[in-house]
């Protein structure tokens, strides 16, 4: 009898072991999935008061040809005595990375500095895409897909694709709107086979969705530059050197300093940065970026901005963060994805 109940003594205290076991590892699974969504809520806090503080500063401060131009106190003085550069600080307005808030970065690029993936005929659009690595049959076989996707009908152009199209492909029909996005682009029929991942990682930061009516040299970004003028990067250290000092203003200039003339309208060059803005948020621990597109809207008696679009993309980890510079809004720059 004393056997028997040892025995089951021990038992139960085997068995009380393995409870505990459980309990301790089920708590310690919550813990961990509490501290990880308590991680990723102040991530998104973080990225949300990052978006909200660069949307006051556009809407409160001034900008140059090249930088939105940071002022501790507001300035009360006639036109002529503020467009100068001088400013207390100053953010990029061409793409660079910053730190933001937390573990958050940031960018903000004026559009007129990119290239309009609603605007397929454009040459800039076929000088990007060359810039990829798309090749000139592919890229003439998708630009009239690109145009039946977002024109108004249903009527099948010459080399294009229209609804029919897409439903013997088993596609989604074509919206015969704007694309929405960048990344839509690969949604044009037969566009993924052509463009690889690489690609499309490239282009998104390239691209814009706005329908743009002028082209500004002092806000591209150093790869649009390279690509909308047809050279290597290596070849525009003069170019960049100079933007650095003094603004952009003909393709006379650009000619001289690049020793090539882009193909469009000398009409078109703008020579300060435009209203139409894209603010590029993300937590540098993971997750997607947010792209905000705003119309700053200073006359408005209602809303000194507009959103016009917003959409999510997967963080480029391939893509350093070394250069990112240190502004306001943080103390130390993100470690690098």
């Amino acid at each position: 009898m004393a056997g028997f109940i040892l025995a089951a003594t021990l038992w139960a205290l085997v068995a009380l072991a393995v409870v505990a076991a459980y309990i301790n590892g089920f708590t310690e699974t919550n813990i961990d999935n509490a501290h990880r969504t308590k991680l990723m809520l102040q991530a998104e806090l973080d990225r949300r008061s990052t978006e909200a503080t660069l949307l006051y500063l556009l809407a409160t401060n001034r900008m140059s040809p090249r930088s939105l131009l940071i002022e501790y106190e507001q300035r009360f003085s006639d036109l002529d005595t503020r467009l100068d550069d001088e400013a207390d600080s100053e953010l990029s307005v061409a793409g660079v990375r910053y730190a933001g808030l937390g573990d958050t970065a940031f960018s903000i690029q004026d559009e007129n500095g990119l290239v309009s993936v609603n605007s397929p005929r454009d040459p800039k659009f076929a000088a990007m895409m060359k810039s990829v690595g798309v090749s000139a049959p592919d890229l003439a076989r998708l630009i009239p897909r690109i145009a039946d996707y977002i024109d108004r009908d249903d009527r099948l152009s010459l080399d294009g694709a229209e609804t029919n199209a897409y439903r013997e492909a088993e596609q989604p029909p074509p919206p015969n709107w704007f694309l929405q996005t960048p990344m839509e682009l690969s949604r044009v029929l037969g566009a993924a086979d052509l463009v690889d991942h690489g690609q499309w990682r490239r282009l998104r930061n390239m691209a814009t969705p706005r329908l743009l009516v002028s082209v500004n040299f002092n806000t591209m970004p150093e790869d649009v530059v390279a690509a909308v003028l047809g050279v290597e990067r290596e070849a525009l250290d003069g170019f960049f050197a100079e933007r650095a000092e003094n603004r952009i203003r003909s393709v006379d200039q650009l000619l001289e300093l690049t020793g090539t003339r882009p193909a469009f309208n000398p009409g078109l060059m703008a020579t300060t940065p435009s209203y139409f803005l894209r603010l590029t948020t993300w937590w540098v621990g993971g997750g997607p970026r947010t792209v905000v597109g705003i119309t700053l809207t200073p006359g408005s008696m209602i809303t000194p901005w507009r959103t016009e679009y917003r959409y999510s993309e997967p963080v480029d980890r391939a893509a350093s963060l070394e250069e990112t510079q240190v502004p306001l809004l943080g103390g130390t720059a993100p470690d690098p994805v």
